[in-house]
């Protein structure tokens, strides 16, 4: 769908105008830093009242969207612009002291005659003349409220950096399964992102960082899943999901790859192999199948012995570990098959361990975190406290992790899952119909 910055009467009007069209049949949602209307014929988006976003027909809306915007949204029916309020200005506001932030990294600013109201995470503050403020949530807005934002002057909009409104809240779809997969790996990078490059060495800190995001161990896990899941190709997927979603922390030759059509491996031993390996660990049935594929996905980049061996490595720990195998057999394979020393405790390498993105130097640290582990939750805490390549090594541990414990905290899963886009859930629903073998 195409993004559109500003006022295009060729496309869309007013967000007025087509109130005004539509007044005996819409509904509109405002939230607080978007408005979208059901026209009753399409669904369209703007970032405020003066500059369109985009638009879908009603029939292509999912209900889930349709839930999502009745939770996070304040809303009204057939509502006339030109109509006097029914509600008092005051309803549900409180004081709150005056301010004039710079501009929210995502909502905007609206002004008029030197009063001001500014929408900013979940709540809408109006400013008058005279330096009072009071505060509002979104969900209680009135008319009055809403007629004043539609009147007002607009200073700024939503940043462009939200690139589709499929990133937005309300089209996230939610987990379906009681997810033991695949999510355990996402996870690990989720909470690990916010320490890759400000290392901790403690199991002590929070995890549930509102700065946490996804990276491209994400992207690529996803990637996987997927061309494990419609038998895509390797390369041609894993090519195709970095050039999407650009941005997302991928090393300086993997970003080199992405800028070729050719498609060729470049003989990498990094732990880009073994992050994304997951899936493949959980497909299979038998040990040869999960050795091979993993191969597959590993050798389209990072053909190298050690890239190879790391994602073969982090499959195989993640196969026995859902077949019920103890840690000491899993050691023991692990070491045996892929000549792994494993014979070093968290404590013993914490104090001197230093970055480290290949193979060799992060999947024995990643399993040993797994290994010390409790519960899923520890070896989470245990794989970002040695430091290092804090996302990966957690997206590792947190693939085995999975699959050994086979369960993990709903409040973990629920923040996790809440950074995702909506096509990566949809991936990891699919993939746990199909592979979630409790």
């Amino acid at each position: 769908m195409k993004e559109y910055s500003g006022y295009d009467t060729k496309v869309n009007g007013l967000l007025i105008d087509d109130l005004r069209r539509s007044k005996g049949g819409n509904t509109l949602f405002v939230s607080h830093y978007f408005f979208a209307l059901n026209d009753g014929k399409d669904l369209i988006f703007y970032y405020n009242p003066m500059h369109f976003w985009d638009k879908m027909p009603i029939e292509k809306v999912d209900n889930t969207v349709w839930e999502n915007l009745e939770k996070e949204c304040a809303v009204f029916i057939n509502f006339n612009p030109d109509s006097e309020p029914k509600s008092k200005a005051t309803d549900n506001k409180t004081s709150h002291p005056a301010f004039f932030p710079e501009t929210p990294r995502i909502g905007n600013h609206y002004s008029c005659l030197g009063s001001r109201i500014v929408s900013h995470h979940q709540h809408y503050y109006f400013l008058g003349n005279y330096g009072g403020c009071l505060k509002l949530k979104t969900k209680d807005l009135t008319d009055y409220d809403l007629g004043n934002l539609l009147h007002w002057a607009v200073m700024t909009k939503t940043p462009n950096y939200i690139k589709s409104i499929f990133d937005l809240k309300c089209f996230k779809k939610p987990m379906t399964s009681n997810s033991n997969t695949i999510i355990g790996a996402v996870i690990g990078d989720v909470i690990g992102s916010v320490f890759e490059w400000n290392n901790i060495k403690s199991t002590n800190f929070d995890i549930f960082n509102p700065k946490c995001d996804y990276t491209d161990d994400t992207v690529l896990t996803i990637a996987v899943a997927d061309c494990i899941l419609n038998k895509k190709d390797f390369a041609k997927t894993i090519w195709v999901y970095g050039r999407k979603y650009r941005g997302r922390g991928y090393g300086g030759s993997f970003r080199n790859w992405l800028q070729e059509d050719n498609l060729k491996p470049y003989g990498s031993f990094g732990n880009g192999s073994a992050m994304r390996a997951s899936a493949v660990g959980f497909a299979f049935n038998d040990i040869e199948t999960v050795l091979e594929v993993a191969k597959q996905s590993a050798e389209v980049t990072h053909n190298h012995p050690e890239g190879i061996k790391g994602a073969q490595a982090t499959a195989a720990a993640i196969f026995l570990a859902r077949h019920g195998k103890s840690k000491q057999e899993i050691k023991d394979y692990i070491t045996e098959t892929f000549k792994y020393n494993l014979n070093f405790t968290l404590d013993e390498i914490r104090p001197n361990y230093k970055f480290d993105v290949t193979c060799q130097g992060s999947v024995p640290q990643a399993i040993v975190a797994f290994l010390e582990s409790s519960d899923f939750e520890s070896a989470i805490r245990l794989a970002i406290s040695i430091g290092g390549d804090s996302d990966t090594i957690a997206c590792i541990t947190g693939g085995i992790a999975s699959a050994y414990y086979k369960q993990i905290p709903q409040k973990i899963i629920d923040f996790v899952v809440d950074k995702l886009p909506s096509e990566y859930i949809e991936i990891m629903n699919k993939f746990d119909e199909q592979y979630d073998r409790k």
